[in-house]
């Protein structure tokens, strides 16, 4: 084989237009060193295969530059005296791996490539968010600012506004920061990242600015707030203006939504420590406050030997005591514990211990509130039975009534009739008997008219002269009672002397005496007309 006709054609080497020498890595350099070092070109050509391949085999990002100055170095090699087997056998691999760096550099153009569209989309994304910045801000959710904090509560409005926009541009700061190391990492070509650096600039103008000013505006608003609770509530060494628990759990509302906010370094670094001032300072008062609380649960114990001993005695004589005694003694007891310095453990205590004096009463009274409620019930059963009982004998009745006489018919009807006066019925049942009593009433009449219409003759010609003489009665009574109408309105006027007075009585007296005996006589023809009829 002719050694020079397998060489390639000798790339021409371009000279750069800046003088400025190119930096070359270390590991290059190293090896620039070695490869002086080799006496024969197979040597020269072996070490420089070698770094070829470690140059895109390594983990991580390839190095293409390195590989394609070793390649350059390694070329001429091959033009020198070699054995054409081996030289043979180096360029195979020589060219084998020049093919794979290039088919490396393709995979990985892609996958750059890919990237940046990814990134052009994200850069695209994020643009569209921050031209939409208003909508957005409205859309966001509100900041949940603690109850116990009237200082938070009194500026939520403000705070709210401002840290929900700085919510939304700190996550578009953050999506562009992210971006921006994305495309650091990212091999491409320089002027795709130059591209994006710009736009990443751009974007940092309108976002970065913008934040700043508020989160400005949000710490020397929150800085004054805190300032203004300090010195509001906090003069010197004493506590003011409010029980000392609830500025505890006021500063730790401040505390938590320095954390909430996004406050400068400063502001924070300061809000915090005038907010630690304050807490050492309620440290102090609590301790000053358990000293005192100390004093009195001393003092309530001692008061409290002395209740427990008239409430000791007040058992003793429970017994012989009724609820109304009792509730009088317990309250003369309430009346002094009211006056006495008592803690509000030891007063529940010693409320317990009275109630327990009680418990006898009370379930004697519920006792007997549930023997009368259990009255009520079985008299409510027993009245239940009875209506039932009735509703079967009116039953019974209607269907026995067809056959029975009049005279014990009619007297059945009453009974039942002064039966249901004497219930207490509801209102449905009352309706059921009413429709049945309507029945019965009817299957009387007819009863009544089917006797008379069996009656003899002589019957029923002494049963018509009987009625005949009935009308003539009721007329006669009539007529007494206008007439004695008549006398009660002559006796009512004033024109009348004493005469004519007694003179109206005396008629007036003859008048009822006749009324008496009309009445009496009506009642007895009645009487004959219903045996009659029956």
């Amino acid at each position: 084989m002719n050694s020079t006709s397998d060489l390639p054609e000798q790339t021409p080497q371009l000279e750069t237009a800046s003088t400025k020498p190119r930096e070359v890595s270390p590991a290059f350099r190293a090896f620039e060193e070695r490869l002086t070092q080799f006496a024969t070109p197979e040597e020269k050509i072996t070490e420089g295969l070698a770094f070829m391949r470690s140059s895109i085999s390594q983990e991580g990002t390839p190095r293409f530059r390195e590989f394609w100055d070793a390649r350059k170095l390694v070329l001429p090699c091959f033009r020198e005296n070699i054995n054409p087997a081996i030289r043979s056998k180096l360029w195979g691999e020589y060219v084998e791996l020049t093919v794979e760096a290039r088919r490396l550099k393709e995979i990985l153009e892609e996958q750059s490539a890919f990237a940046m569209e990814q990134i052009d989309l994200a850069l695209a994304a994020l643009e569209t968010d921050l031209g939409n910045l208003e909508t957005l801000v409205k859309e966001g959710a509100d900041i949940s600012f603690p109850e116990q904090s009237p200082t938070m509560k009194a500026k939520a409005e403000t705070y709210n506004q401002v840290q929900r926009e700085l919510n939304l541009l700190n996550t578009l700061a953050s999506r562009l920061n992210g971006l921006r190391k994305e495309v650091i990492k990212t091999d491409m070509r320089i002027r795709f990242k130059t591209k994006f650096f710009k736009r990443f600039s751009e974007l940092g103008d309108r976002i970065f600015p913008q934040r700043k000013q508020l989160i400005d505006q949000i710490s020397q608003e929150f800085e004054r707030d805190v300032e203004q609770f300090a010195n509001r509530h906090f003069q010197g060494t004493e506590v003011v203006g409010a029980p000392y628990f609830a500025l505890r759990e006021e500063i730790k509302a401040l505390q938590g939504m320095a954390k909430v906010f996004t406050l400068s370094s400063g502001v924070f670094n300061r809000t915090r420590l005038k907010l630690s001032e304050c807490w050492d300072k309620l440290k102090e008062v609590e301790k000053e406050h358990k000293k005192e609380i100390s004093a009195k649960k001393q003092v309530s114990q001692e008061n409290r030997q002395g209740i427990e001993k008239k409430i000791e005695e007040l058992g003793s004589r429970v017994e012989g005591m009724n609820l109304q005694d009792l509730d009088r003694s317990i309250d003369e007891i309430v009346q002094e514990m009211r006056k006495t310095e008592l803690h509000h453990f030891d007063v529940k205590d010693l409320r317990n211990q009275l109630a327990k004096l009680r418990e006898p009463f009370l379930a004697a009274q519920e006792a007997r509130a549930k023997a009368l409620e259990e009255a009520e019930r079985e008299k409510l059963r027993i009245k239940r039975e009875r209506v039932v009982q009735l509703k079967e004998r009116v039953a019974n009745t209607l269907r026995e009534g067809p056959q029975m006489e009049v005279a014990p018919l009619e007297q059945q009807i009453e009974e039942i009739r002064a039966e249901i006066k004497q219930l207490e019925i509801s209102k449905i049942d009352q309706q059921q008997l009413d429709r049945s009593m309507r029945q019965l009433k009817h299957l009387l009449a007819e009863r009544k008219e089917h006797s008379l219409i069996h009656l003899s003759e002589d019957d029923r010609t002494a049963l018509e002269n009987l009625r005949q003489v009935l009308v003539q009665k009721k007329e006669r009574r009539q007529e007494i009672k206008e007439q004695l109408e008549h006398y009660r309105r002559a006796l009512g006027g004033s024109n009348l002397d004493f005469e004519k007075a007694m003179l109206y009585r005396e008629l007036m007296d003859q008048e009822k005496e006749r009324l008496e005996k009309t009445n009496d006589s009506i009642e007895e023809l009645e009487q004959k007309i219903s045996e009659l009829e029956g």
